[in-house]
């Protein structure tokens, strides 16, 4: 179900994608709109929509009005939020035991 999302400019749009099946249901089942306002506390009080992309092995989120009235008269270091992304994927969060196996490898 699309939503009706005005003013584009004014939004940030964040997509994360992981590599394998396993993973992508792992983050499907944890990165709920909840967490990501966690990980991302400037999201605090405007709407953000989740969406799912399973043939990508990633969910997108768009952050509405994050961007005020858009990036010509944004007073954000990073206006177009083309950073965004970066930043909450430095976040640290639990990930299964199972993951870290093949990691020395």
């Amino acid at each position: 179900m699309r939503r009706p999302v005005r003013r584009q400019g004014r939004n940030a749009n964040i997509g994360l994608w992981v590599r394998t099946p396993a993973e992508h249901e792992w983050l499907r089942d944890y990165l709920t709109v909840d967490r990501f306002r966690e990980l991302l506390p400037e999201s605090a009080g405007v709407a953000v929509y989740r969406y799912e992309l399973p043939n990508l092995l990633a969910v997108n989120f768009v952050i509405v009005g994050l961007l005020g009235n858009g990036v010509a008269d944004s007073t954000r270091p990073d206006p177009q939020a083309k950073g965004l992304g970066e930043y909450v994927r430095s976040r640290h969060v639990d990930l299964p035991a199972a993951w870290l196996a093949g990691a020395g490898s």
